[in-house]
C-alpha cells in the first residue's frame, strides 16, 4: 500500500497561494490560517474579515477558528498568538489550551473575544501559557472574578506586560493584581477603562509592594 505523502510544512510556510505538493489537502480554513503566518514565529488573525471574505464564517466561527488552529501542524513554531475579535468564547481558549500543536508562546494577545471570567480561569491554569511574557486582554467582559485567577496564576510568573484595558475588574480586582505574587515580574501594566474607583485601589497598585518592577502603570 503506498505511503500518505508527508507535507513539508517548512518549505511551504509564507509561500502565499503556492501549496508546492500539498495538492489541494488544505481545506480553505487551514489556507486562511497558513497564510496568516508570518516567519514561522508569528499567527495574526485579528478579525473574521478572512473567513467572510471567502466564505468561511459561521455563527460559531470563534469555536471553529480555535479547532481549525489547535488541529493544524504549522503552528508549531510560533512565538507570537494573536487573535483578536474573533468570538472565541470559554469554549475556544479551552480548545487552544488542548491543543497538540500549539507551542508556549511568549507573546498571547486574545483581545476582544468574549473570553470571561470562565476563559481567563481556563488560561491562568494553563501550562501551554507557562512562558509567556507579553499578555493582552483587553475588552473581554473580565470583572474581579477572573483578575483574581489571573492574580493567583501558577503559570504567568514570567508576565513583564499585561493588557487589561477595557474590562470591568473593578477595586476587587485592582487589590487582588496589587497583591499578587505571580505579577512581581511586571513592567508594564494597563488597567485603563475597569471601573477601578476608589483612591485605595489606585494607591494599592502605585505603591504595591509586590509589582516593584513595574515602569507603566495606567489606570482611569
Amino acid at each position: 500500500m503506498k505511503k500518505p505523502q508527508t507535507i513539508n510544512w517548512e518549505a511551504l510556510v509564507n509561500d502565499g497561494e503556492n501549496y508546492g505538493d500539498s495538492k489541494g489537502e488544505l481545506s480553505p480554513g487551514e489556507k486562511i490560517i497558513f497564510e496568516a503566518i508570518k516567519d514561522n514565529t508569528v499567527l495574526k488573525i485579528q478579525d473574521s474579515f478572512l473567513f467572510t471574505q471567502k466564505r468561511q464564517a459561521t455563527a460559531e466561527h470563534g469555536i471553529e477558528l480555535a479547532t481549525l488552529i489547535a488541529n493544524f501542524e504549522p503552528i508549531k513554531k510560533i512565538k507570537t498568538l494573536i487573535l483578536t475579535h474573533n468570538h472565541l468564547g470559554p469554549e475556544g481558549a479551552k480548545i487552544l489550551t488542548e491543543s497538540a500543536f500549539l507551542p508556549k508562546v511568549t507573546y498571547l494577545h486574545l483581545g476582544s473575544n468574549h473570553i470571561g471570567d470562565e476563559g481567563l480561569k481556563i488560561i491562568a491554569q494553563s501550562e501551554k501559557f507557562s512562558e509567556v511574557q507579553l499578555l493582552n486582554l483587553e475588552c473581554n467582559g473580565i470583572t474581579a472574578e477572573g483578575a483574581i485567577a489571573l492574580a493567583q496564576s501558577p503559570v504567568f510568573s514570567r508576565l513583564t506586560s499585561l493588557n487589561m484595558v477595557d474590562n470591568r475588574v473593578g477595586d476587587e480586582g485592582a487589590l487582588a493584581i496589587a497583591n499578587s505574587d505571580t505579577l512581581a515580574n511586571l513592567t508594564y501594566l494597563h488597567l485603563g477603562g475597569n471601573r477601578i474607583k476608589s483612591d485605595d485601589a489606585k494607591k494599592a497598585l502605585k505603591e504595591s509592594k509586590k509589582l516593584t518592577q513595574l515602569e507603566t502603570l495606567k489606570v482611569f
